[in-house]
């Protein structure tokens, strides 16, 4: 790992940092974040940068694709699957959600090229990998497991958390939505999560272990901790703290199971 590397992570770190800042000041009514909640906030996005660095070092993409491929996984991960849950929890009402929707689209979309820039030289070139062939109806069930194991996943981790912390009720007692609006919202945002295990499996050459576990980093740190690490006006810090640790661990089991369920074998893999 060249020396330069980390210095670089945390440069995005605060320009991620800054856009959102910049748009909350621009585009939103939203308080300027004080010292304390721009640092917190500091420490999500340099998870976050860590993480996209990784997969950026790891992929076979020219920069164009791996800039759409960023922004994708940066925008729906991080952004719009949790802004959905948000809102069908009652924790954010419609127009903050689109807010957040909006804020998240537009500041991935600006990150994601210079995150590029900041991480790969001008001359890298896209290289083509070749994976073992799998048929449609390979691909169709492993999704529709994917898609059902995120709804298990979700299910049991929520229910672990509700049995071992009594107080998260005392948070959800006026916000709870219908069983049948919870468990109907997962299947999309499952559905999600397996898309974007594909895209990461598809486009990174490293071993289906390796993949599997930064897909399990990626749902684990952009979809769960780093979100909850800044002070949030919506939730306490008990909350987020106890939602952290529950999504975050839940996020990557999954997300590392679908690594070995969605991956395929290359004919030449570069570890």
């Amino acid at each position: 790992m060249k020396s330069h590397y980390y210095p670089k992570l945390i440069l995005g770190a605060i320009i991620l940092t800054a856009l959102n800042i910049i748009y909350t000041l621009i585009l939103t009514s939203g308080e300027i974040l004080n010292l304390s909640a721009i640092k917190w906030s500091m420490l999500a996005n340099f998870l976050i940068v860590v993480v996209l660095g990784i997969y950026v070092s790891k992929t076979n993409m020219g920069r164009f694709n791996l800039v759409l491929s960023v922004f994708v996984i940066l925008y729906l991960v991080g952004c719009f699957n949790l802004a959905i849950e948000a809102y069908i929890f009652n924790v954010t009402d419609r127009s903050k959600t689109i807010e957040e929707i909006l804020q998240g689209l537009l500041v991935a979309a600006l990150f994601a090229p210079i995150l590029i820039y900041l991480l790969i030289r001008g001359d890298a070139q896209g290289s083509r990998l070749n994976f073992r062939p799998r048929s449609t109806f390979g691909w169709l069930w492993r999704v529709l497991v994917g898609v059902v194991l995120y709804l298990i996943f979700y299910l049991v981790a929520g229910m672990i958390l509700q049995a071992t912390y009594p107080e998260l009720m005392d948070f959800y007692k006026d916000k709870l939505p219908s069983i049948d609006l919870m468990i109907l919202t997962q299947f999309p945002r499952g559905l999600i999560f397996v898309v974007i295990a594909i895209l990461v499996v598809r486009t990174s050459n490293w071993s289906l272990t390796k993949n599997a576990i930064l897909i399990g980093l990626i749902f684990s740190i952009l979809g769960a901790i780093a979100p909850l690490i800044p002070p949030s006006e919506y939730m306490p810090s008990n909350i987020r703290l106890v939602h952290g640790v529950e999504v975050g661990i839940s996020n990557f089991i999954y997300g590392g199971i679908l690594g070995f369920l969605l991956g395929q074998k290359q004919t030449s893999i570069n570890n």
